[in-house]
């Protein structure tokens, strides 16, 4: 099936017989003119990348911008769409938001489902599921505190990223990156370059953490991103099937959030999912703090 390229402006009328929408793409002038609340969504001007990468603004009769939708799809996964939507805080609930959601659902180039994002009280998850969602990853509370990373035992043979190969590394983030979505958002065939675009400056090495085998091979990594305020740190096997993985993880963090201790610093983020089988224990032990996340699916409007 050929999904359309770009319907012509369209119009819905709402529920509401005060309110008409014409839907038309989103221009570069729109980002330099938008009111403040258009700034609650990421937005980028109408196929910014390619044919999957779409966004359009909903106008009322009088021509005010009501409503913003985008849709884009990952370099490294090619199963569902992403798609996020804001409407003017002034005339929410009016429907508006669902007639965008379904203009979007017709700019698809591929009959693919949408995918979304959000804290459990987030009201843009409240919308997806409305809309009929599911859940497809749950993200636990992800803030640490420093002091608590004594419930982590250390382990013998963790080397800093600083003494391992960057080639390695990314060897390492690009196996663990594919296996840990690989049950619930497989990636997609040119995954590599996009996840590991850019790691070699993201990374504060010194602080990275890696349990190498005797040839020096990554088993397990820490990987610290010194780029956000706090750290974030990632961590997980090499390949899911790593003997003791749950304690090579355990070892890297502690090393990990040692270096970070000692220079002073008192948080960290952790990034990760409640399936992450090893790095959830030792995730748990630290008493973690914050809110919810969930990743979830959300069928195109038909």
């Amino acid at each position: 099936m050929r999904w359309p390229d770009m319907p012509g402006p369209g119009r819905w009328r709402a529920e509401r017989d005060d309110i008409a929408l014409r839907f038309r793409p989103l221009t570069e002038r729109d980002l330099a003119d938008a009111p403040g609340w258009l700034g609650e969504i990421d937005l980028r001007a109408d196929r910014w990348r390619d044919e999957s990468t779409r966004s359009v603004v909903a106008q009322g009769e009088d021509g005010a911008i009501l409503a913003a939708g985008i849709v884009w799809t990952s370099h490294a996964h090619d199963d569902r769409y992403w798609a996020d939507v804001v409407v003017d805080p002034a005339r929410r609930r009016a429907r508006i938001g669902t007639a965008m959601f379904r203009h979007l659902s017709g700019l698809r180039a591929r009959d693919l489902p949408f995918m979304t994002r959000g804290y459990v009280d987030d009201p843009r998850l409240a919308f997806a599921f409305a809309l009929g969602a599911r859940t497809i990853q749950v993200v636990p509370p992800a803030r640490i505190e420093l002091v608590r990373r004594t419930a982590l035992r250390p382990l013998p043979g963790i080397a800093p990223g600083t003494e391992v190969p960057m080639s390695a590394i990314e060897d390492a983030n690009a196996s663990f990156y594919q296996w840990i979505h690989a049950s619930w958002s497989p990636v997609s065939p040119e995954f590599v370059a996009a996840v590991n675009a850019g790691l070699k400056d993201d990374l504060d090495l010194a602080s990275t953490a890696v349990a190498v085998d005797g040839q020096g091979r990554p088993r397990a990594v820490a990987l610290v991103y010194g780029d956000t305020d706090p750290p974030v740190v990632c961590a997980e096997t090499v390949r899911p099937d790593e003997p003791d993985g749950e304690r090579l993880v355990e070892g890297c963090l502690r090393a990990a959030l040692d270096a970070l201790a000692e220079r002073g610093l008192a948080e960290v983020e952790f990034d990760g999912h409640v399936t992450d089988p090893h790095l959830l224990p030792n995730w748990a032990k630290l008493a973690p703090s914050g809110r919810w996340f969930l990743l979830v699916e959300v069928p195109p409007a038909r």
